[in-house]
């Protein structure tokens, strides 16, 4: 049974006490009652609720999972990269991963061009420490800063990196830490 089901059950039980109560303390007629004593109940039942959610929480084990996971703090500096083609055209990268190939320079670079880059060519993957970049044994192959990085596995990217994709399309890596 989750935790809020296990409240407003509570809630509820714990209401319907006090409205009994209420109503059999007005023993005169038991279908009589006031409807100011049911208002009554119901803050009462928050209240009860609002302390056994509290209680409940501050008691509780914590799963493995959750003593064992660690949650980054919100003040960990969060980083974006961006790919930039010559013709100032950009790529904002803010996932863990991305695929790029043929079809995302489609528009962008020439058509003939476009069939020396793979259908998946190569891929940006963000950790903890920055971005990455890994080509995807595609037949042309992608540079980075004049090195062929084709079968190396990922290869750490700094700012202001040179990336040359199928020597065809030229694209600067530049990457903003953000607050």
């Amino acid at each position: 049974m989750s935790r809020i089901n296990l409240i407003v059950i509570t809630g509820i039980l714990f209401g319907l006490i006090v409205l009994l109560i209420f109503v059999l303390s007005n023993s005169a007629n038991l279908f009589q009652f006031n409807w100011l004593d049911v208002i009554y109940a119901a803050i009462m039942a928050i209240i009860v609720g609002l302390g056994l959610d509290y209680i409940y929480n501050r008691y509780t084990e914590k799963s493995k999972m959750q003593q064992t996971t660690l949650t980054p703090p919100s003040k960990i500096k969060k980083s974006m990269a961006k790919l930039i083609l010559k013709d100032k055209h950009e790529f904002i990268i803010d996932e863990y991963h991305r695929t790029f190939g043929r079809e995302d320079f489609i528009g962008i670079s020439v058509p003939d061009d476009l069939l020396y880059i793979g259908k998946e060519h190569f891929k940006i993957i963000k950790r903890d420490d920055g971005f990455y970049i890994e080509d995807l044994g595609t037949k042309n192959g992608t540079l980075l800063n004049g090195k062929e990085i084709k079968g190396t596995g990922i290869n750490k990217l700094k700012d202001d990196d040179d990336l040359l994709v199928a020597k065809v399309l030229e694209i600067k890596y530049i990457e903003e830490r953000l607050s």
